[in-house]
């Protein structure tokens, strides 16, 4: 497969996609692109909606940025599951196999490939894709990319190579700290018990507090 372009496009502070277009590619109008809603979480932004098509193949590309203020290792997996649910969305056909290969931490990022069959009408289509998860700027914000290639199910294989050069580039920055209530939250988690005692012996304390300030009748 020859590709007959690349491109780069910025998607967060430090950071861009970088894309490789197949051969004789023509763009998707943005209008024409699925909408992607992350209005329910605050301060988050689609940073890119991006699609092309050449001869029966579909290239997609969407990346979300989102402050990180509650972060916490672990919560890759819900982001990135939630990532996978915006994909299934937002191709505009109907998934009949979707398979999530095991998350990789990279150098301060996360990577999850998928692939998967997808039919568009009466064309069977093979379904291949990756997201990306990292952290950027002095705010350390959250950015996500996934790129998604579409190409008939019988016939020479196109989409690996494009997948292979789509890459998130810049400088990722390490991941926030978790702050307190999602310390607090992972904590009860682990130790439910002890949370309970803690909590129990907090509220003890409140009411002796609150006892001991109250007015006292007058004899």
């Amino acid at each position: 497969m020859s590709s007959s372009a690349a491109e780069l496009h910025g998607v967060a502070p430090g950071l861009a996609l970088r894309l490789a277009l197949p051969a004789g590619a023509r763009d998707v109008p943005e209008e024409a692109l699925p909408a992607i809603d992350v209005s329910a979480l605050a301060g988050a932004a689609v940073t890119l909606r991006r699609g092309v098509e050449a001869d029966g193949l579909s290239l997609r590309a969407v990346c979300v940025t989102a402050p990180s203020r509650h972060w916490a290792i672990g919560l890759e997996e819900l982001v990135l599951d939630r990532a996978s649910g915006l994909v299934h969305g937002a191709l505009g056909v109907t998934i009949e196999r979707w398979e999530a290969r095991p998350i990789r931490a990279v150098s301060h990022r996360f990577e999850q490939p998928f692939e998967g069959t997808a039919r568009a009408g009466e064309r069977a289509l093979a379904l291949h894709g990756r997201h990306v998860l990292g952290f950027a700027g002095s705010e350390r914000d959250a950015a996500l990319c996934s790129v998604v290639c579409l190409e008939p199910a019988q016939g020479a294989p196109r989409c690996g190579a494009l997948l292979a050069a789509a890459e998130l580039e810049g400088a990722f920055v390490a991941p926030p700290e978790p702050d307190l209530l999602v310390r607090t939250i992972f904590l009860a988690a682990d130790q439910p018990l002890a949370v309970a005692a803690a909590l129990g012996a907090l509220a003890a304390a409140a009411v002796a507090v609150l006892l001991a300030r109250r007015p006292r009748p007058r004899p």
